[in-house]
């Protein structure tokens, strides 16, 4: 196999690459550190990976480098709002004050990685910094990145979180005016996946069943084991996850909204859906394949919450009328616009209660807007297919996690709607497409990061971590893709029609 040059452009930048003659470009665009969105890890079923190469677009996943070639990048990493809100009172009762040196509370989402550093005199928020996950590359999902380092690729998903959280740690201390070597621990929750290609673990196990982690909890680690460097030599501290797919994040949560006098289920719909339900002392949880969907991922005109991405949507005289973020041109649809314009086809009756697009909406698509230079903004039958797979995989984990608490749904006092997406979900849509029951609407509010936030409370006092491992530990997992009724629900629940 020879050797080929080509030229890369990205933002109007042009880069040489040699590389070699028939090797995958996306491939070779990542190894030379383009950042490209390929969110179904390089199958080329997203349409992420776009590329234009001599006035074609085309899919880099899909493309054989060839000398000579010039390849334009049209979809980079994205510039998402990233949720870092959840109250900064979290945990301040839990402050005695006897912190030393500042400490560091990190959220690492699938999608989004937030950093706050707690000062150690007040105990409050000093400084929050933020980014993308560059793990998003290789794939949406965990399942996707699960998949990749189990073909080689663990490595490069480790590096990519491991270099992110560096540099935005090097740059929350400067902006402190300290260095890394002041901070007195750091305290990080996350799904189990994000903590096992952390810390550079084969994550084999949680992909095949019985789908249990491989690797025992340890409550404490080393700055250079967790990160792989030498800039600080400060104690890591992980929340403790419970099971392959009900992680820290979800535990951290418990910890920022438990109340002993209510029954309470927690939800966090992002793309692993993971659910947590108490009542007095006990504990059930669980984890749904949610997908992508309502983050925009998977969906033709699907994108995170950028400026021109709508996430108000409503339908007035047959009419589309929308919000975008940041009042910018439409330039997509993220997750709360999703849950909205899958909401107004059901009542202008673009679709059937199945699902089914009618006329030549089924082909075409609806548009919703049109953006910069007439670009028209869709959602097509492929796209509330996605839906439907998501909101019935949710739906159907809250009816048998609160069943198999031996409740009703009139027993839940409280619904919490955990991360970015619930913080943003119209609960008026969530009840009309069926994916929250309508009993629950006046009981749901959304509560912010609440990862983050658990993790904060544990920055302020170390003790809240054998809370945590005690609910990791007494906490009843419900596996759902073995509940004898999980499939049942989940076919019922496909439908729009309200059972």
């Amino acid at each position: 196999m020879g050797t080929a040059k080509i030229k890369v452009i990205t933002t109007g930048k042009e880069r040489d690459i040699e590389a070699a003659d028939g090797a995958n470009l996306l491939h070779v665009l990542r190894e030379d550190g383009v950042s490209i969105a390929a969110n179904c890890g390089g199958r080329g079923t997203c349409g992420k990976c776009k590329v234009i190469i001599e006035g074609e677009k085309k899919l880099a996943c899909q493309t054989e480098v060839t000398d000579g070639m010039c390849a334009e990048i049209v979809s980079g990493e994205e510039s998402f709002a990233i949720l870092a809100d959840y109250g900064s009172d979290y945990g301040m009762a839990h402050f005695d004050g006897k912190l030393k040196h500042p400490c560091v509370a990190v959220d690492i989402g699938t999608t989004t990685v937030v950093l706050q550093l707690i000062d150690a005199d007040s105990g409050q928020i000093a400084r929050t910094r933020s980014f993308l996950n560059g793990q998003r590359q290789y794939g949406a999902d965990v399942v996707s990145r699960i998949q990749h380092a189990g073909q080689g690729g663990l490595e490069a998903l480790t590096h990519a979180i491991r270099s992110g959280l560096t540099s935005s740690l090097k740059a929350l201390c400067e902006d402190a005016g300290i260095g890394c070597e002041a901070l007195e621990y750091i305290c990080i929750a996350g799904n189990t996946t994000m903590m096992y290609l952390l810390l550079g673990l084969s994550c084999e196990s949680l992909g095949q069943f019985p789908f249990e982690p491989e690797f025992s909890r340890k409550e404490r680690y080393s700055y250079a084991e967790t990160f792989g460097g030498d800039d600080a030599n400060c104690p890591v501290y992980l929340v403790p996850w419970t099971s392959a797919y009900v992680g820290g994040d979800i535990t951290a949560g418990y910890l920022a909204c438990r109340d002993k006098d209510e029954t309470v289920l927690l939800i966090d719909m992002g793309t692993n859906g993971e659910m947590m339900l108490w009542s007095g002392d006990k504990t059930w949880c669980c984890s749904t394949a949610a997908g992508p969907a309502f983050e925009g991922g998977g969906i033709t005109f699907g994108t995170g919450s950028i400026p021109g991405a709508i996430s108000l949507l409503d339908l007035k005289d047959g009419k589309f009328t929308y919000e975008t973020i940041d009042k910018a041109s439409p330039v997509g649809i993220c997750g709360s616009g999703v849950l909205d314009a899958t909401a107004c086809m059901l009542s202008g009756e673009f679709i059937d209660e199945s699902g089914r697009m009618g006329g030549d909406f089924a082909k075409d698509g609806v548009v919703l807007a049109e953006g910069a230079a007439g670009k028209k903004i869709l959602f097509t039958q492929k796209d509330v297919r996605e839906v439907q797979l998501a909101k019935s995989a949710v739906r159907a984990g809250v009816e048998i996690l609160i069943s198999e608490a031996g409740l009703t749904i009139p027993q839940v006092d409280v619904v919490y709607l955990a991360g970015g997406f619930g913080q943003k979900l119209r609960l008026s849509s969530a009840v009309a497409i069926g994916l929250l029951p309508a009993e629950l609407a006046q009981k749901t509010r959304p509560i912010g990061n609440t990862s983050l936030g658990g993790c904060a409370m544990v920055c302020r006092d170390l003790g809240l971590m054998e809370d945590a491992k005690a609910l990791a530990e007494r906490a009843t997992e419900v596996l759902l893709s073995a509940h004898k009724d999980f499939q049942d629900f989940f076919m019922d629940y496909m439908s729009f029609e309200e059972l």
